[in-house]
């Protein structure tokens, strides 16, 4: 019996551009999923590339604040959103039980916590994360000198790559830097940078990671910012002026209206907060603005005793006042600087402790 031939298959592989063409257009959730797909799905969505042709598609809109908090410390790290108006906190992700020093600001959705030695890059969209490797080994008799070991976090529109500056100033020795690229294995070691001793806090903008910096370890010393070019990898000291707050205890080094700026923590008696705004155009020169939040609520802030982080969000400048210590439930005060006006915002859902 002679066998029934059967037609020769029309179908042939789908040409790679179409499949990466395809890619482009699928939401962030489906596309975790295609990364498990294929290791060829996988090296085109990781690909640098294609996070430009994606964000066509998908523009990143900001919708809400990332909220995140240990309820202690060596305890679990938690992100979560919350709408702008407030309400229930919604869980993004929760980083195992360890010491965390400092967690960044988002840089284009990715946080980078600090732990001295290491550091962790958090995507809580993805729910992805990443450790870089140690700075040093483990039994270096240095392990012991961590106090000034400080991890940074930015990304180079240049060369388009994201990047973890660790400074490591131990008190009697030369401070050593380190760069480390997302995406290699090692840290590099740089050469020219101050010799100062780096506080736990930076900022991302344009390219530039912005950190303070005390000049000595005397509790009265002198303080200035740094500023780390991403991609030509150099430092630049910029001085600060002695009316602006410069330790971290006191104010908080923000983004406003897209340059660095130092915003006090403390409000002054006639409710009145300063923020000082650096201008690069004209030779490093610092820009003082006063903030004079309305009366009652002024008062209100007064009478209640709690201190405040200083942020700044959108495009109006708008101020965000968020108590350092938090409860299962806060208020969040927002003041448009434009409008002059203030509101709160009841978030709940946080760690109770």
């Amino acid at each position: 019996m002679e066998k029934e031939q059967q037609p020769p298959s029309s179908s042939k592989p789908i040409p790679s551009e179409i499949i990466y063409d395809i890619l482009t257009k699928l939401p962030i959730k489906s596309l975790m999923r295609f990364r498990c797909l294929s290791k060829l799905c996988s090296s085109y969505i990781t690909a640098p590339s294609f996070a430009e042709l994606h964000a066509l598609n998908f523009p990143i809109k900001t919708v809400g604040l990332l909220v995140t908090c240990p309820a202690r410390l060596q305890t679990a790290q938690h992100f979560f959103s919350v709408d702008f108006d407030g309400g229930l906190a919604v869980p993004l992700l929760t980083i195992p039980p360890r010491f965390s020093r400092y967690t960044t600001r988002s840089v284009n959705g990715i946080i980078l916590m600090d732990f001295g030695l290491y550091a962790t890059l958090c995507n809580p969209s993805t729910r992805q994360t990443f450790n870089t490797p140690f700075v040093c080994s483990l039994t270096s008799p240095s392990v012991n000198s961590t106090y000034f070991c400080v991890n940074s976090f930015g990304f180079d529109p240049v060369s388009k790559k994201y990047k973890v500056l660790n400074s490591w100033a131990i008190p009697g020795r030369d401070p050593e830097y380190r760069i480390f690229e997302l995406g290699t294995n090692s840290w590099r070691p740089l050469k020219g940078g101050p010799n100062y001793y780096p506080q736990r806090e930076s900022v991302c903008v344009d390219g530039f990671v912005y950190f303070r910096s005390w000049v000595s370890t005397h509790k009265n010393g002198r303080t200035v910012l740094i500023a780390f070019d991403l991609h030509e990898e150099s430092f630049r000291v910029i001085e600060i002026p002695a009316k602006a707050l410069a330790r971290r205890s006191e104010s908080e080094l923000i983004v406003y209206s897209g340059r660095p700026a130092i915003a006090d923590h403390l409000l002054l008696e006639d409710a009145t907060m300063t923020i000082w705004v650096l201008d690069e155009n004209d030779g490093d020169y610092w820009v003082q603005i006063k903030v004079f939040l309305p009366e009652d609520y002024g008062e209100e802030i007064l009478e209640e005793d709690i201190d405040y982080f200083v942020d700044c969000i959108g495009r109006n400048n708008e101020l965000l006042l968020v108590p350092q210590t938090v409860s299962d439930s806060v208020y969040v005060i927002h003041y448009d600087v434009v409008n002059r006006s203030m509101r709160r915002a009841e978030i709940f859902g946080l760690p109770e402790d």
